[in-house]
């Protein structure tokens, strides 16, 4: 990777004590930092607090923060997906923000941890956005166990705010 080349990273934080994973997307710079990630959380209305670990009394939101340092793990799993100068790259990786108020609109809930391998979780939002960056096949891209990664949040959403190269 040259030195100045920007990178769109999948990225899998291990759950301890599971075999499962929770996979998000790491925007990384020239300087191979992390600037930006793109997440699939539970959500607690009341509090106004994201959550480790949801239950239906959340919602599934995505949340954009470059300061989520919990999810960095040393040794995680992590793809290269699309690397490019940094306009190439914050365009795709643009159209992702561009459907987080579209993906939290739909107010969905958060699975209780026995529906994660059949309802949509945060795996699920990774598979979404890795689609709409123009990313080929996001759910097979890490060597990890991610109940809910072959589901997408909606189809719809996809076709709407999916990166078209120019």
């Amino acid at each position: 990777m040259s030195s100045h080349q920007w990178n769109i990273q999948a990225r899998a934080f291990l759950i301890p004590y599971t075999p499962f994973s929770h996979n998000f997307w790491a925007l990384s710079n020239s300087n191979h930092r992390v600037t930006d990630q793109l997440h699939g959380l539970a959500f607690n209305i009341k509090s106004k607090t994201t959550k480790a670990i949801g239950s239906s009394s959340d919602h599934l939101q995505v949340f954009r923060d470059a300061g989520i340092s919990w999810s960095l793990q040393f040794n995680q799993p992590i793809t290269s997906c699309i690397t490019g100068d940094k306009a190439e790259i914050n365009e795709r990786w643009q159209a992702a923000v561009n459907a987080i108020p579209a993906i939290n609109a739909l107010q969905l809930r958060y699975p209780n941890l026995w529906e994660h391998f059949y309802k949509k979780n945060c795996n699920s939002v990774f598979n979404t956005l890795g689609q709409i960056m123009g990313i080929e096949s996001p759910s097979l891209l890490l060597p990890t166990w991610a109940p809910g990664i072959h589901l997408v949040i909606s189809q719809d959403i996809i076709n709407y705010y999916c990166y078209k190269q120019r």
